[in-house]
């Protein structure tokens, strides 16, 4: 309302104020009653907002289609079950957008490094992307490398959106293709064992041996070499006595973490690299001591495997 018209306004109360204010003077000096009919009724003005009324507001509901690519990955790992959508999972999986260090999840991570290079996974509406990512997770375990999601995922692009669930990762005859060395240590890991022969690494894992990885044994031959050195060079650490005062091939050691290393930079994993090295005091692996290359690698294992 303009100012002009508001000015106009309050002179009209003004004058009709005073209109009742000599009626009333009137009525009392001539002592006749003033009677309630008499009386006009003073009306105030004032200005009003127009209220918005609640039932007239729409709010939009979020879709998965409102999400990112990246959004879509994280949910499919949060919630592995098909559930309606709501309010916390969305804000859950935004959060996890500016995530870092600890709080990044190393499977979102690597799924989403993965399914960046599959092209059809760009070109899905986010529900088939949704899906396509949960029936991935469901055979996580069966598939340890990047390469192997990938090729996963190209085949459940490949066959019918009904058909998806029944599609399996390869995974025929792994005991028998595989060829060693083997090796493997008993159950407190004051032993361990290096063994060329499937055969072999069979009959001790029926006595209750462990199968480990190389990077695993080799801290073992440390610490037995260690032990043995402390003690005088008396004792040759069970079964690994053949090998418990072997010298460690640093230089093979290094070469490998090195390849680790870059494996994890160019696989989508740089912050895990990164992190790897910090927690030796290192920004570079040629600052790392001889003697915790074996912990680097075994670290770095644990993040291509996810």
């Amino acid at each position: 309302m303009s100012l002009e018209t508001n000015l106009e306004l309050n002179n009209q109360l003004v004058t009709r104020n005073n209109e009742l204010l000599e009626r009333l003077i009137t009525a009392l000096a001539s002592g006749v009653p003033l009677r309630a009919d008499t009386v006009a009724e003073v009306q105030e003005y004032r200005e009003t907002v127009p209220e918005t009324k609640a039932e007239n507001t729409v709010i939009r509901k979020v879709t998965l289609d409102d999400l990112e690519f990246s959004d879509i990955i994280a949910l499919a790992a949060f919630y592995p079950d098909a559930q309606e959508l709501s309010e916390t999972m969305v804000q859950r999986v935004v959060d996890y957008r500016d995530a870092e260090g600890e709080k990044r999840v190393v499977q979102i991570d690597a799924l989403d490094s993965a399914l960046q290079a599959v092209k059809r996974a760009g070109h899905l509406n986010k529900p088939a992307l949704l899906d396509l990512s949960r029936n991935i997770l469901r055979f996580w375990d069966d598939l340890p490398t990047i390469a192997a999601r990938r090729e996963f995922a190209e085949r459940l692009l490949d066959a019918p959106a009904d058909g998806r669930h029944e599609v399996k990762p390869k995974t025929s005859g792994k005991d028998e293709e595989r060829t060693g060395p083997f090796y493997c240590k008993n159950v407190d890991g004051s032993a361990a064992s290096e063994l060329h022969t499937l055969r072999k690494l069979n009959e001790l894992l029926k006595k209750g041996h462990i199968e480990i990885t190389k990077v695993e044994y080799l801290q073992l031959q440390e610490d037995f070499a260690r032990k043995n050195a402390a003690k005088g060079g008396t004792e040759a650490g069970g079964d690994a006595g053949d090998n418990a005062g072997a010298q460690t091939d640093f230089a093979a050691l290094r070469k490998q973490a090195e390849g680790m290393i870059l494996q994890l930079a160019k696989g989508g994993y740089r912050a895990e690299a990164v992190a790897i090295l910090e927690k030796q005091g290192a920004k570079k692996l040629g600052e790392v001591a001889d003697e915790n290359l074996a912990d680097v690698i075994a670290q770095a294992e644990k993040a291509l495997e996810g």
